[in-house]
């Protein structure tokens, strides 16, 4: 229910054009979501949309979400969650590969 309220509080979807941002998220379990973003959206917006659209991931990774993005290279874990896309440097398009975040102590 969390995530389904979280997921309710995302801004709309736009258009596609110069101000939105492609979003492509492989979890997992093999399954890709994509969902374009304002460019200027934060990086919590992704990490949101990405535990709502799958539960099943999310209950996967007890220690929380991470994206990785290949290019430019990003981890995206909590202290991160303030940046929008633009800032990030994944704008217009970023390929997120969702995996369970490191613990502290493997760090």
């Amino acid at each position: 229910a969390e995530a389904a309220e979280a997921a309710e509080a995302l801004p709309p979807e736009p258009a596609a054009g110069p101000d939105a941002t492609t979003v492509l998220a492989r979890l997992p379990d093999g399954k890709r979501l994509s969902r374009r973003f304002p460019k200027q959206a934060p990086l919590s917006h992704v990490r949101t949309w990405v535990t709502a659209a799958s539960p099943e991931a999310a209950a996967a990774c007890p220690a929380g979400l991470e994206l990785v993005s290949n290019y430019p290279r990003l981890v995206v874990g909590e202290a991160d969650a303030p940046l929008s896309l633009l800032e990030a440097g994944l704008h217009p398009q970023a390929t997120f590969f969702v995996r369970e975040a490191a613990s502290p102590e493997a760090a």
